[in-house]
């Protein structure tokens, strides 16, 4: 925002710069600029930084984090960045302990998870009311079912013809 400045009984409209030459060289100009339209605060400028706003220094209070690096632990997990200046490299990425249980035998069959697609091997065994039962399954036989591993109990009926007799056993 440019000022009027008056110098020895002269106006000078729209002034947004006054240059003076400095006494020990002339040829240097120490420069005035109109700083009425700056608007930073302490906390705009990094700690131990200064600068002139409205004609005041203004010394700086923004700590400068450098690199940020953090890490997520839970799927709920949220990295908070603190207030500051950043320098721009550092990284936010899941903790190393959760990304080596992101491998395709820990999802299920046609789920991906952070792009690992899930094993063929992983499947879902939640039934309902239908679900085997040991009985259901042949003796020294194993199934999946809800999640718990069954040994089957069931044995073939042996079927007999004794003298005109059907037995099944």
């Amino acid at each position: 925002m440019a000022k009027n400045v008056k110098i020895n009984g002269i106006t000078y409209n729209e002034v947004t710069e006054i240059k003076i030459p400095l006494a020990e060289n002339p040829d240097t100009m120490a420069v005035f600029p109109d700083t009425t339209d700056a608007d930073a605060a302490a906390g705009n400028l990094l700690a131990g930084k200064s600068a002139y706003v409205n004609s005041k220094k203004v010394i700086g209070t923004m700590p400068d984090n450098g690199a940020v690096d953090g890490s997520i632990a839970t799927a709920d997990g949220a990295y908070n960045v603190p207030a500051g200046f950043h320098s721009g490299t550092g990284t936010v990425k899941i903790a190393q302990a959760e990304k080596e249980k992101l491998i395709a035998g820990n999802i299920r069959s046609g789920v991906t998870v952070l792009g690992v697609e899930g094993s063929s091997n992983v499947n879902d065994t939640t039934l309902s009311a239908t679900a085997a039962a040991a009985a259901d399954v042949m003796k020294g036989k194993q199934a999946w079912v809800n999640g718990s591993l069954v040994t089957g109990t069931a044995t073939t009926p042996v079927i007999s013809l004794t003298d005109g007799v059907l037995s099944i056993a």
